[in-house]
């Protein structure tokens, strides 16, 4: 960007964005790190992405446009080489009569510009974009993987595996660089798990895009043993350990330079070891609270409840349903110099930038009650725990709000209201919760209808018997009633979307306060149905009528909530 460090503190500050204090210590973290003030300031959530990006792009007399996410048409790529595109930073994106959109880190770049307009014959109009966005668009000039492996399989069939020992094996430079390939495209895919399975007959390669497994590659049995052990040693694991599970971590760079993590599990199977590896969030989460889902109602709440000293903030759902991000974000809006935020996880997925985070340990004995045991010692305002799974770690978690401390946690019941009996069943006594409960959040994910290929269609009358029928709390189904859609919307199914007719993933929520009436009925241990109902009286959104909700609004399908919402 063309803009110096100077221009752009002046920019930022005379906008009135961020705070000055919160501007002196981004610009100090950008020179000692050495990396953009501008991510810096996103990544801290000091400002949003696309209102920085307008404030500078007006400055330089652009537009700004943000790439990460959207889908650019392999027409539009094939204008511009990769490496040309890899080498100046810029990506072409849209295309207009013969006008190119061209997204680049510095759109005052004459030299850039020159070069792009003679090489594509086009004339170009220059947006601003971020180093992240410009990442995530070059990764779109890859091939499918099946594509990519035809060569790869071939090299690989002509060579004698058989009798090679593992550790040379998986050092061949053809399995390297299958394995980089995987690995690559999966990104690329926004795929959030990577599955290898060997079968009688072949191996299979799956990928989980948007919470479902996809079938995406097929390879020859032989492939194996070669595959799993070059994994074993990317994250440091034994390779002539077979019978038993191992677990690891890999970094995995990609071709534009960015750093990947991902976490290893490998299971013993019948037929050889099952791998799969889940794909972490690189660098610090970046979500707000509106966009992960949740309304603006909901959002009033939590920002109501986390600047609170101390009480227990509750999240449940089923694995996989986004409670980890939601605790994040939460942990973002909390996260500055004037608190000591602790965290114990199973695993830690993401690292997040002064907090200190702890992971569970089996091997070594080291247990969420026993870290939160040393959390404590650590003069804490404020406690991450992954997940209450024991009584010790509840009891521990409940007396730990009671001391001083705003405690986050997970749990696993089915809906928000469950989150009070679940407690008592942990043998936490009630007037403990009834003190300590401040919130309680039950989510899940729902699939997004794809942009590209969406179309409109009747409400069959057939859904609202259905829904109705399989409803059986009577005051939520009073309000699902008057919630029912006119219309539906749904994806045909396109090549952006793999033909599944869904993009992306946002959450559906249910949530209340904890207030003095319903303390009282923790108090008396009234009946979990009996709490719901009061709680729906008093205005909570149910999972349901949130999917309804974004059902109404376009954005997911009745299939989609059905699927997730009694799962």
């Amino acid at each position: 960007m063309s803009l110096n460090l100077p221009k752009i503190v002046e920019v930022v500050a005379d906008s009135n964005l961020v705070s000055q204090k919160e501007l002196e210590a981004a610009v100090k973290t950008a020179r000692h790190l050495k990396v953009s003030l501008a991510d810096v300031l996103i990544g801290r959530n000091l400002v949003e992405k696309n209102k920085l990006g307008e404030l500078l792009a007006n400055v330089m007399g652009v537009n700004f446009v943000e790439l990460s996410g959207k889908q650019i048409p392999k027409e539009i790529l094939k204008l511009l080489q990769e490496t040309a595109a890899l080498e100046r930073k810029v990506v072409p994106f849209a295309l207009t009569g013969n006008t190119l959109s061209l997204a680049m880190l510095d759109p005052q770049d004459l030299e850039a510009l020159g070069f792009v307009k003679k090489v594509t014959g086009r004339e170009i109009t220059p947006f601003l974009t971020f180093e992240k966005d410009i990442r995530f668009a070059l990764r779109q000039y890859k091939d499918s993987l099946t594509k990519e492996f035809g060569e790869l399989i071939g090299q690989v069939k002509k060579r004698e595996l058989g009798g090679v020992p593992l550790a040379d094996l998986a050092e061949n430079v053809s399995i390297v660089e299958a394995v980089n390939k995987l690995l690559g495209v999966a990104v690329v895919e926004r795929a959030s798990d990577i599955h290898i399975e060997s079968l009688p007959d072949e191996l299979l390669v799956r990928y989980r895009i948007d919470g479902v497994l996809h079938d995406v590659l097929k390879l020859p049995k032989e492939l194996h043993p070669a595959i799993i052990a070059r994994v074993k040693i990317l994250a440091g694991l034994k390779l002539d350990e077979t019978r038993q599970p191992q677990d690891g971590r890999i970094k995995f760079k990609t071709d534009e330079g960015e750093v990947v993590s991902l976490r290893v599990s490998l299971l013993p199977a019948v037929e050889g070891e099952k791998l799969v590896m889940r794909i972490l969030e690189s660098g610090e989460q970046q979500f707000s609270l509106n966009k992960l889902g949740l309304g603006e109602k909901a959002v009033a709440m939590i920002k109501k409840v986390i600047v609170k000293p101390h009480g227990l903030i509750l999240i449940t759902g089923p694995t996989g349903s986004g409670k980890t991000t939601t605790l994040y974000t939460m942990l973002g809006k909390l996260n500055t110099s004037e608190v000591n935020i602790s965290t114990i996880e199973d695993p830690v997925e993401n690292r997040i930038r002064r907090v200190n985070q702890m992971q569970v340990n089996a091997r070594i004995k080291l247990d969420f009650a026993k870290g939160l045991r040393a959390l404590l010692r650590q003069d804490p305002d404020i406690i991450l725990i992954g997940e209450i799974r024991d009584p010790e770690t509840a009891k521990m978690a409940v007396n730990a709000s009671m001391t001083g401390h705003l405690v986050m946690s997970t749990l696993h019941t089915n809906d928000a209201p469950g989150a009070i009996p679940r407690l008592i069943d942990l043998g936490v006594e009630p007037f403990l919760i009834a003190s300590t409960l401040e919130l309680v959040m039950a989510q899940r994910l729902v699939r997004v209808i794809c942009r590209d290929c969406m179309v409109e269609s009747k409400m069959d009358p057939r859904w609202e018997t259905y829904l109705l029928s399989v409803v059986k709390n009577e005051k939520e189904r009073e309000k699902v009633k008057l919630m029912m859609p006119k219309k539906l919307t749904q994806g045909k199914g396109c090549e952006k979307c793999r033909y599944t007719g869904y993009s992306g993933r946002v959450g559906i929520y249910e949530m209340f306060l904890v207030n003095e009436t319903i303390r009282e009925m923790i108090l008396d241990r009234v009946i979990v149905s009996k709490v719901r109902n009061l709680i729906i009286d008093s205005g909570m959104k149910t999972i349901l009528m949130d999917g309804l909700d974004k059902v109404n609004k376009g954005m997911t399908t009745i299939q989609e909530v059905l699927r997730v919402a009694f799962s």
